[in-house]
């Protein structure tokens, strides 16, 4: 381990995920139709329902991913800071900006990944033919 925390991504909790398998498994699954969707208008609707009634406790998908955002700002913003009071003769530490800096980068490729992926589902979705 590299000796230093990273950050809690809000809205993340692994017992979360093991819940949602659990339901999906007792949902089962339905089997592929090889005819047309009986109402595409319908489709996308759907899934744009499903999609906003995902919740972490009493908090919806967009509010903790508008709360990660902030988060990752807050971090880059702490890294401007120490960098500035390392310049401005302060004192700082060089090893603090170092690591602030490094939690600044992992936070940030992590949300960069997350818009990646949910710009890549979106992708997929428009692309289907309904």
């Amino acid at each position: 381990m590299s000796g230093f925390d990273l950050p809690s991504l809000p809205g993340f909790d692994p017992t979360q995920l093991q819940d949602l398998a659990r339901q999906l498994g007792a949902q089962g699954r339905e089997a592929p139709s090889t005819g047309p969707v009986q109402d595409p208008a319908s489709f996308g609707e759907r899934a744009l329902d499903r999609i906003r009634s995902v919740r972490h406790g009493d908090r919806e998908f967009g509010g903790v991913l508008a709360d990660s955002i902030a988060r990752v700002n807050a971090l880059q913003q702490d890294v401007s800071a120490k960098t500035r009071g390392l310049a401005l003769g302060e004192d700082v530490e060089v090893h603090d900006v170092l690591i602030a800096a490094s939690k600044s980068e992992t936070a940030f490729n992590l949300l960069l990944e997350v818009r990646n992926k949910l710009v890549d589902a979106w992708d997929k979705l428009s692309r289907s033919s309904v």
